[in-house]
């Protein structure tokens, strides 16, 4: 623990944790122009207020804890020893041992999603499963992503469950990770992987791109945004992405954001799809589709 984070002790009272300096670039007209900060509250704060908000509107009539706990979180917990995982078990009383996924930034939902399905498929008792993602960045990270993007602070909550009735269904979700190590350390988005998996992913749901009701990018940049969809042929008229630049990229809690700020401005109707796609910045790629079942 000494060897990890001892530089990372010393060095916040040292950095301003709210500055953000834009650079010119190709790209730095689509920075966001308002970075969401959080002063006060811990990542694991912000987490657990997610998730119990979630679960109280959770439907059903028990209201159970959830089977499982699965965090997505790229940034440090404020206290380095402490578990958001662990904690929100705690305080949720979920039965399976929970776990996080880090450093794959936004495309960390789309692993939990993959893996939640995958357990459910293979363990009948398994009915539900709570999926976190936070972010809060303090120093000596730097909240500028190159001239991509800027990371703000914030958190989302989503509840996967095996309940048949009105709801959206996973139909399929694809992950991809660089099979090499990166030759540098700089940030990296492989366009031509993104639309590969997107491709991919309508391929394995029977879909055409045509049929998608909503596509959902992640909030990193408006212009890589319609780069990608454009490419991956998906309809950029069916692209929602509201006020890019007012809060930041949200990292591994970007996409559940998205996902529900669109879900409270749409009234859906049976059949109709969501496709979500991300990146991380080292050349992950990621990519969901949901149907609307009304029945």
């Amino acid at each position: 623990m000494r060897s990890v984070y001892d530089d990372t002790l010393r060095w916040r009272p040292e950095v301003d944790p709210g500055s953000v300096h834009h650079s010119a670039s190709p790209r730095g007209t689509a920075m966001p122009e308002y970075v969401a900060c959080e002063s006060r509250l811990l990542l694991s704060d912000m987490a657990s207020m997610v998730a119990k908000e979630t679960m109280r509107r959770a439907p059903g009539k028990d209201n159970l804890p959830p089977d499982q706990v699965i965090v997505c979180a790229t940034s440090f917990e404020d206290d380095l020893a402490l578990s958001c995982a662990g904690r929100l078990h705690s305080e949720l009383g979920s039965t399976g041992v929970p776990f996080a996924f880090g450093q794959l930034q936004g495309a960390s939902f789309f692993l939990a999603l993959q893996m939640v399905s995958d357990m459910m498929a293979n363990d009948e008792r398994m009915h539900s499963a709570l999926i976190v993602g936070a972010e809060r960045w303090l120093p000596p990270f730097s909240r500028q992503v190159g001239a991509l993007t800027a990371l703000g602070d914030g958190a989302a909550a989503a509840l996967v469950t095996r309940q048949v009735g009105p709801g959206w269904r996973v139909l399929n979700v694809n992950v991809r990770t660089p099979g090499r190590p990166m030759p540098s350390p700089d940030v990296c988005v492989d366009e031509p992987v993104l639309v590969e998996v997107i491709g991919q992913t309508c391929t394995q749901s029977a879909l055409k791109p045509t049929e998608i009701s909503w596509v959902v990018p992640p909030r990193i940049n408006t212009t890589l945004a319609c780069d990608v969809s454009a490419d991956a042929r998906l309809p950029v008229w069916r692209m929602w992405y509201p006020e890019p630049r007012d809060i930041g990229y949200l990292c591994a809690a970007d996409a559940l954001t998205q996902l529900h700020v669109l879900l409270q401005s749409i009234a859906p109707t049976d059949g109709q799809r969501i496709l979500l796609w991300a990146t991380g910045l080292q050349a992950q790629a990621a990519c969901a589709i949901l149907q609307y079942c009304g029945s």
